[in-house]
């Protein structure tokens, strides 16, 4: 149970980090998209995570390829997975006009 305690927690202010703090804006769909779009984003988060603890365990070892580096692989993948949730709840996410990310 611990193990997923920490992808867990760790994700709601890495999301709130990025769909909030990052020069992006969500385009297209109402509340309910935007929050189903979340919950997808929350869904594949964690899919990811299991997918690459499961292995990654046994190649490096319980801790380190169960814990540590899953969650270090797939909060890299963020703002991937926050773009195809998103776009497939209907929303669209893309970078503001003028910053830095353009």
């Amino acid at each position: 149970m611990v193990p997923w305690l920490v992808p867990i927690a760790l994700f709601w202010p890495l999301a709130a980090l990025y769909l909030g703090g990052a020069a992006i804006t969500m385009e297209g769909g109402g509340g309910v998209r935007q929050a189903s779009g979340l919950l997808l984003h929350f869904v594949s988060y964690l899919g990811i995570y299991a997918l690459l603890r499961a292995g990654l365990s046994g190649l490096i070892g319980p801790v380190l390829g169960g814990v540590v580096v899953p969650i270090v692989l797939t909060s890299i993948l963020l703002p991937v997975l926050a773009k195809l949730a998103f776009g497939i709840a209907g929303v669209r996410l893309s970078s503001v006009p003028g910053s830095a990310a353009e």
